[in-house]
């Protein structure tokens, strides 16, 4: 974030820690089954939370997702976001053809801590993380996805760690500055994943 803040000074930055979201609601499910239920407001259960972070999104001119890898896959508090964020008939639609984004895309920003290695030639382990997230943002509309990893540090000293910060940063600054300047000139980056 301090590197966007260098790239961007006057950027408004939202700040959300998706740990400590609520699992979608027994209500948030039975009103996206039957959309044109009158229920109060105040019984909507984490609809209104739902809203509330698909609006963060439709604000944000750049997405910056920071998160760990657990078990091959997105941990807990990432996969809930997802589920308050992905709704029928606010983010994506259905159809006979399948499904449909309705955001606006925009570049997405993954900094990603892996213990393991889990991205390029040198993997050990199989990467459903980056297709799985792939997928689920481009169903919304969100195709602009950018992966930057910290991985294989499980197992190293200090100075491998240190060595595994400085690669992630140095893949960070190119797709930072593609980020900004789509961001500003509007014109959309290749996806670098």
């Amino acid at each position: 974030m301090a590197r966007l803040r260098a790239l961007e000074p006057g950027a408004a930055i939202v700040w959300r820690d998706i740990s400590a979201l609520p699992m979608p609601d027994a209500p948030y499910a039975a009103l996206l089954a039957h959309p044109d239920d009158v229920t109060p407001p105040a019984a909507r259960g984490s609809i209104t939370l739902s809203e509330t972070l698909i609006r963060e999104i439709e604000d944000a001119d750049i997405l910056v997702l920071g998160t760990p890898v657990h078990n091959f896959t997105v941990p807990a508090a990432l996969k809930s976001w997802l589920d308050h964020v992905v709704r029928v008939n606010r983010t994506v639609t259905l159809s006979a053809q399948g499904k449909k984004g309705l955001l606006t895309d925009r570049p997405v920003l993954v900094g990603v801590a892996a213990g393991g290695v889990i991205l390029g030639e040198d993997a050990q382990q199989p990467d459903f993380f980056t297709p799985y997230l792939k997928a689920v943002l481009g169903c919304i509309g969100l195709h602009n996805l950018h992966v930057v990893s910290v991985q294989g540090t499980a197992f190293c000293d200090a100075s491998a760690k240190a060595a595994a910060m400085e690669n992630a940063l140095s893949t960070l600054s190119p797709v930072l500055s593609a980020c900004t300047e789509a961001e500003l000139s509007h014109d959309i980056p290749a996806p670098h994943v």
